[in-house]
């Protein structure tokens, strides 16, 4: 099938490029002056959402054919991506505690990915109701490199606006380095630029095209040597066994390769099903590394069910888990194809492939919808893990839940903080002490009460200025203190003056910090102290001799030197 092309009238394709960079200046400035939508990321990301989807995808798809019904399909995807964008930007509230980086990566690649397939399938639909794969990577090409070759367009653009900036600075002239640098200059100059880049390479379509058959011609070479080393690496998997796999990041190795091998079949089997690429035993050899990906498949999925069984969810294994059951399904539909046809499986190829496509594309749609939503699945696992005792309160990660589960994990922990604050205190001081203003411009939520009930005293009475001094300390280093899991106060005369010093410890997850404070012109002062404490398993004898109340003072090996003045130290062996 020949892909006409009829783009929109030049005019018409740069007012919606203006159109977009004017949008674009409005967002930044609502944030950079913070007036409306700036505090609001829902809207915020909603409307980034259709300022970035909708122009993106006129740009590249509008054409003189297709106008009406392209529309038509575009409109629904776009204003579905806003609704996303809105739920996305509800995430991320309260914007005091949980920033845009938890959510900010996975909705724009997932929103691009999605875009993606859905203005192919979109360019498609518009001018014919059948679809074949064959077409639709063509459409997936063209819009790819055009839209590639126009942003390094409005690079070298760029480049050349700094450049002009920079011979006219050299002269003392910084009238067009300050115009460069303007919001209100960059953002509609950029978007012209893109603009007209997609005006020009759109209308390169043979360019383009060769393009495509040139990387087409190299992967079949590619493909061959791809399909050799999957399945010698299979074959040298019994000898080895999988222990050395899980070692080295093997379930990600297993779905790269898994990926680059149906990535390589799909570029090169992408004509008619008569059109063979290769001599029919090595198309025949092809195959045989096809009738290979359910066996990936099987390694990886023991390989993720192992980790989530022994340390639960978490968003990596979410999107371990989404990107295995895509490859699975790619797979399978491929053995079902080469069961029923032999040596004409490719003739499924194309049907799996469209049918794949659209259930990737809705995939990404779901995970940033309340449907699929892995903050809440993770969220709530873990939260369940530590209900049940599979995860101790010492080794429950509550930085991981502030940093990447935004509100659901804000939600799960404010929850754990009213449920857990008499059971363990300690607990809630790590909670608290993640949602304190380490600027202190506001007053901070961890009372000295809450921080004094986290501490394990392990001696009779202990000063209050003491709990002062230590709780000033606790806020000044918010996120050490949300680091801290246990937290041991003991009393010790450690210099025979008769007079009690008090040992302060703090348990972290590596290693653990002593210091010994000693009460001196009204001020506690803190002396830190230096341990050999290298192993978990000598950081868990030591706790458990502080807490048995095995204190006592050494007296060294070697004593000081005095020589008039100075005073020597004798380095112990």
């Amino acid at each position: 099938m020949i892909l006409a092309h009829n783009p929109f009238p030049a005019k018409v394709l740069i007012l919606i490029a203006l159109l977009q960079g004017l949008a674009l200046l409005f967002l930044h400035q609502a944030i950079d002056l913070d007036f409306w939508p700036g505090r609001h990321p829902q809207w915020l990301f909603g409307l980034y959402s259709i300022a970035f989807i909708l122009p993106t995808m006129l740009l590249l798809g509008l054409d003189n054919t297709n106008a009406t019904a392209f529309l038509k399909l575009t409109v629904p995807f776009v204003s579905v991506s806003a609704l996303l964008g809105y739920y996305i930007g509800f995430q991320t509230t309260p914007i005091q505690h949980i920033s845009y980086s938890a959510v900010l990566f996975s909705f724009v690649f997932t929103m691009c990915l999605a875009t993606f397939k859905a203005l192919m399938y979109s360019q498609q639909f518009s001018v014919s109701r059948e679809l074949s794969y064959s077409t639709l990577y063509r459409w997936s090409w063209r819009n790819f490199l055009t839209l590639a070759l126009s942003l390094l367009f409005t690079g070298c653009f760029w480049l050349i606006l700094m450049l002009w900036a920079a011979l006219f600075n050299a002269i003392n002239i910084d009238v067009f380095e300050e115009l460069f640098e303007e919001p209100w200059f960059y953002y509609p100059a950029l978007a012209l630029a893109n603009g007209f880049g997609i005006i020009i390479f759109r209308n390169q379509t043979q360019i383009i095209d060769t393009i495509t058959r040139l990387q087409q011609a190299l992967m079949k070479f590619l493909l061959v040597l791809l399909v050799l080393v999957s399945l010698l690496f299979l074959s040298a998997l019994p000898f080895s066994g999988l222990a050395p796999l899980w070692e080295n990041g093997g379930s990600s190795l297993i779905l790269g390769m898994q990926a680059a091998l149906l990535f390589f079949i799909n570029s090169v089997y992408q004509d008619s099903p008569e059109s063979r690429p290769y001599p029919l035993w090595m198309h025949r050899f092809i195959y045989v590394g096809v009738l290979a990906l359910p066996i990936y498949s099987a390694i990886s999925f023991y390989g993720l069910s192992l980790r989530v069984e022994q340390y639960g969810w978490s968003m990596s294994r979410c999107w371990a888990f989404l990107i295995w059951s895509m490859l699975a399904l790619f797979s399978i539909g491929y053995i079902v194809g080469i069961a029923r046809r032999r040596d004409a499986w490719i003739e499924s190829l194309s049907r799996v492939n469209v049918v794949v496509g659209l259930v990737l594309l809705i995939s990404m749609l779901l995970v940033n919808s309340p449907m699929l939503d892995f903050r809440k699945i993770v969220s709530q696992n873990q939260v369940s893990r530590l209900a049940s005792g599979q995860v101790d309160i010492k080794d429950f990660d509550v930085y991981y839940f502030r940093r990447h589960l935004a509100r659901p994990g804000y939600e799960a922990l404010q929850t754990l903080m009213v449920t857990s604050g008499d059971t363990h205190p300690s607990l809630v001081l790590r909670i608290q002490a993640l949602y304190q203003d380490p600027d202190k411009t506001t007053t901070s939520s961890l009372t000295q009460a809450q921080f004094k009930s986290a501490i394990t005293v392990l001696t009779d009475e202990v000063p209050e200025s003491l709990i002062e001094t230590l709780y000033e300390e606790a806020l000044d280093s918010p996120w050490a203190t949300g680091q801290t899991q246990a937290m041991y106060l003991s009393a010790v005369d450690a210099n025979n003056d008769d007079e009690l010093e008090f040992l302060w410890v703090t348990q972290r997850q590596s290693y653990v910090s002593m210091r010994l404070y000693a009460y001196n012109d009204a001020t506690w002062e803190a002396r830190t102290i230096t341990s050999g404490l290298d192993s978990k398993a000598r950081r868990i004898r030591f706790i458990d001799a502080l807490k048995s109340g095995q204190i006592s003072v050494a007296q060294p090996k070697w004593l000081d030197l005095q020589v008039g003045e100075e005073r020597l130290q004798i380095k112990p062996d």
